[in-house]
């Protein structure tokens, strides 16, 4: 186990292991993020801050068309006709962008068969995530032509640029070095980044609108194009080339386009419209979601051990606003039992190559009977759903080869920030913590994700811990290091202190005991009335939970907040108070107080001899053994103690619950945080994503029944694990 202690509140220079990848805040999600949603502007910024070192090129553009284009069965393209070359060149000389748009589209439409070719530079998406996006073109099929930019619905974005000075990168001679450099590739220019920062976003929103493993695009700046292929690792992009002098190349591009499959041009088709479903079926299953009548539903075919398994439900309702990355996404949904929909939880994200899925990690827990851990109906890696880019990196890119893996839990239950009484919040977590250290236990399973999102409240009250995707196996050597290499750490807020102030750190187990403090201070703070003013109440949360900077090594990092207040033994703040009374406030000062030997200064020289000394008096019966407990070497030695494992931490909160003064009904309020930042818009957005969310997650609040007859008893014995011999489970119909 590593050292415990950590004093050098002032050092944040990243650890020796350099291989990890830093800790990335866009791992926070869009559930519990007061902030409003970012404008167009602010989306591209830190879209270009976040894609840094994953744009690969340049490839040469016929070889991007042999690769990525492969069109065997469709007819040669068509040689342009003299007065469409004359209309492309016409558009290189336009003064403007818009002067550009109607000769550039007069040229090319005929190349996008079967699709509609539409402009779209004055008609920005109605999009609630992030108003303001407008690509210059978007190619539709046929039979979906919006009037307005939609990219639910666009096949391929074109973005138009007057000068060349808005190239986002950079062309090396391919042949003079051979197809590597030392360069970056990536132009760092305001306006070139502006442009990088524009055409990531377009793809982004193809990603949370659809379904798709990737997408292209082109971009087009003066005389000079490049096209780019999409997907969760970054972006291949095409060199630079004169689409006049070269007009084969932009023309057979979008006729191979136009000649793809879906599944060609980058569509998952294991989901789909729910067109197998009666009205009547497709109304229960809203029913029994709790969605508004009409909603669209989707058919999700989940790889199940007899080929796939078919459940329906809604799109995920909030977007992921990165194109990197593991890209979870969750949803309620419902599968057919007997012809009855019942309710069960979809999750989806982007796994490292190498590393468990979720789903073999719990079979793994299975095995060793972890209590509080969801039963799961099936799930696996999606078929063809990988990344490419990595392709064509070197072995110390940070470009990574990541599979989708999708698995539906038999639970859903209520949100942590739900609960009915502050007694319910931390026996929740009190069972959150049992599952964590259980797995660590027995089935030598490291968490490492601890976060108000992954525990979640059945309808007995009880909580369960979910989420092991970053779940590290310590007894698998090959695992470990690969997790080493490409390290992830949880959502931001909960992340401990140490992690955040040291970027590629070993995360270890007491990283995960932090976090569950966090849980507690961070849902406490927002979440129960208090006396404390809104704004000076957001301030205090923003600053210990949300703070960060970027590092002189371009890290991002934070934490410092939370060390200071662990090393003064004032977290949460002593200034923070409740409306009405309760315990937990007590409890979450407690559970901190270990942590004050991790973040505070170790005894000096003097404190040691002194308690040497007084440790002699004691065993020579002439002073009482009380005196030891107040000197710095014990509180020290016995503050890591209690970190080396969860036992105390488990003890000390069934203690607290055990005694007399928790109220009845001091259950969450509505999010007390103030939404302060941004145009009214962005705030009235911000604050309804939040009640959208609640309504549909807890659209799974109540009991759930499959059945009247029993399951097999394989299934019977996962759905068990949600209890254990002290606490009411789950119980089923």
């Amino acid at each position: 186990m590593a050292s415990t202690h950590e004093s050098s509140l002032d050092e944040a220079a990243p650890s020796a292991n350099v291989g990890s990848t830093p800790i990335a805040r866009r791992s926070r999600t869009a559930h519990y993020d007061c902030a409003p949603p970012p404008l167009q502007g602010q989306m591209k910024t830190t879209l270009v801050d976040e894609t840094k070192n994953r744009y690969v090129g340049p490839v040469e553009p016929w070889q991007f068309l042999e690769d990525y284009l492969l069109c065997l069965n469709s007819t040669p393209t068509p040689p342009l006709e003299e007065r469409e070359l004359e209309e492309l060149a016409k558009a290189t000389k336009a003064t403007s962008e818009k002067q550009m748009y109607q000769s550039f589209k007069d040229a090319l439409k005929r190349f996008a068969k079967d699709m509609e070719f539409m402009e779209t530079s004055k008609n920005p998406a109605e999009d609630d995530s992030v108003p303001g996006a407008k690509p210059d073109f978007c190619l539709y099929e046929a039979a979906k032509n919006p009037e307005k930019t939609d990219f639910s619905a666009a096949e391929l974005c074109i973005e138009l640029k007057r000068s060349v000075s808005w190239d986002p990168f950079q062309d090396f001679d391919l042949k003079k070095n051979k197809g590597e450099s030392s360069d970056p590739f990536e132009r760092d220019t305001v306006i070139a980044n502006d442009a990088r920062g524009q055409i990531t976003s377009y793809a982004v929103r193809q990603f949370y609108s659809q379904y798709r493993f990737f997408a292209f695009s082109i971009v087009v700046f003066g005389d000079h194009a490049r096209l780019v292929r999409w997907d969760r690792s970054g972006a291949v992009v095409s060199a630079r080339f004169n689409y006049v002098d070269n007009a084969n190349l932009l023309v057979d591009f979008l006729w191979r386009f136009s000649h793809l499959s879906r599944e060609d041009r980058g569509h998952d088709p294991t989901v789909s419209p729910a067109s197998d479903l009666s009205e009547e079926t497709a109304q229960e299953i809203r029913e029994t979601l709790n969605l508004k009548a009409g909603t669209a539903l989707l058919k999700f075919d989940i790889p199940h051990k007899d080929g796939h398994k078919s459940f329906y439900g809604p799109h995920f309702p909030h977007p992921v606003r990165s194109l990197i990355g593991r890209s979870t996404r969750t949803v309620p949904v419902c599968d057919l039992v007997e012809g009855r929909p019942c309710k069960a939880f979809l999750k989806e994200y982007w796994r490292l190559a190498g590393v468990r899925g979720e789903v073999e990690v719990y079979a793994h827990l299975a095995r060793y009977d972890i209590p509080h851990i969801a039963p799961l109906l099936c799930g696996g890696d999606v078929p063809h759903g990988e990344t490419r880019t990595h392709e064509r990196t070197k072995h110390s890119s940070p470009v990574m080869h990541l599979c989708l893996h999708r698995l539906v839990l038999d639970f859903v239950g209520r949100r942590l920030t739900e609960f009915e009484c502050t007694k319910e919040l931390a026996w929740a977590v009190l069972h959150a913590m049992k599952a964590h250290w259980k797995a660590y236990e027995r089935a030598r399973v490291l968490h490492r994700d601890v976060s108000v999102n992954n525990i979640r409240i059945d309808k007995n009250g009880n909580g369960v811990l979910i989420d092991w995707e970053l779940a590290l196996f310590l007894d698998d050597e090959s695992h470990v290091n690969v997790v080493r290499r490409h390290d992830r750490t949880g959502t931001w807020q909960f992340i401990s202190a140490v992690l955040l102030m040291k970027p590629g750190r070993l995360h270890v187990l007491e990283d995960d005991i932090e976090s569950f403090v966090h849980v507690l201070g961070w849902t406490v703070l927002s979440y129960l009335p208090s006396p404390m003013d809104v704004n000076e109440r957001t301030d205090l949360v923003s600053s210990l939970y949300d703070h960060s900077f970027k590092a002189v090594t371009g890290q991002e990092q934070g934490g410092k907040h939370k060390a200071v207040y662990f090393k003064l033994g004032d977290y949460p703040p002593k200034e923070f108070t409740l409306t009405e009374p309760s315990p937990i406030l007590e409890l979450i000062r407690t559970l901190a107080s270990p942590f004050q030997a991790r973040y505070g200064e170790p005894p000096s020289e003097e404190d040691k001899k002194t308690f040497e000394f007084l440790n002699a008096l004691v065993l020579k019966g002439q002073i009482d053994e009380k005196i030891l407990y107040t000197q710095p070497v014990h509180r020290y030695q016995l503050g890591i103690k209690r970190l080396s494992s969860s036992e105390w931490f488990l003890s000390t909160v069934q203690d607290a619950l055990q005694r007399p003064g928790w109220p009845v009904k001091d259950g969450a309020d509505d999010r007390l945080i103030a939404i302060i930042d941004g145009t009214t818009k962005q705030r009235q957005l911000a604050a309804k994503r939040i009640q959208t969310e609640s309504q549909l997650l807890s659209a799974s609040s109540g009991p759930l029944k499959r059945s009247n007859t029993s399951p097999p008893p394989t299934l019977q014995d996962k759905r068990s694990r949600l209890d254990d011999n002290s606490d009411g489970g789950i119980t089923r119909g």
